[in-house]
């Protein structure tokens, strides 16, 4: 219940993704996140730019970004923008592509969007233990991505905004950081 009333944008959340806010909430008193860790730049290993090296069906991937925009390309198979999304050497290069994607529709993105991030942060994670260790030394808190421009995977305010503190000043869903958050009690819950 506290994570919808947080959100006045929460008719645009998806109904896995309530359940994947409600499962995050979960693993906190009182259903309720009081420590935060916040992140926004490419050099946080919690960035979909940081770079990393993971695979998935012999498939080598960069960043978080690429995996996603690959998907999404596949998704709409677009294969030709897969493709160069594939043979792009930066993340801002993937989501440039990920942006004209062919026969895109909103609904269907929507529908699988935190389902295909969620397997690409899955792998970043568990395929380099560096990150792992990383990542498991934010248990306790929820992982929030400080995005003054962003109110989907971000909160659309900055780490330095006095107003990023209380989760009902969040002007975003914050999207990656429950998918970080959930991907780091996976991962707990598995050592």
């Amino acid at each position: 219940m506290a994570a919808k009333q947080a959100y006045s944008t929460s008719s645009i959340l998806t109904s896995s993704e309530n359940e994947l806010i409600q499962r995050v909430h979960s693993h906190f008193p009182n259903n309720e996140p009081n420590k935060f860790h916040f992140f926004y730049r490419t050099a946080s290993p919690f960035s979909n730019f940081h770079p990393c090296s993971f695979s998935e069906n012999d498939i080598q991937f960069h960043t978080t970004e690429q995996y996603m925009m690959y998907h999404k390309a596949k998704l709409f198979n677009d294969n030709e923008t897969a493709e160069g999304i594939l043979q792009a050497t930066t993340p801002a290069d993937c989501k440039a592509l990920g942006r004209i994607v062919k026969n895109f529709d909103e609904q269907l993105w929507m529908d699988n969007r935190t389902r295909i991030l969620s397997n690409g942060i899955y792998l970043k994670f568990t395929e380099n233990d560096q990150l792992k260790q990383v990542l498991l030394k934010q248990y306790g808190s929820l992982l929030v991505e400080a995005a003054a421009n962003d109110g989907i995977w971000g909160v659309g305010l900055k780490q330095d905004n006095p107003l990023i503190e209380k989760r009902s000043n969040w002007k975003g869903l914050n999207l990656l950081g429950y998918i970080l958050t959930d991907t780091l009690h996976r991962i707990y819950d598995q050592n």
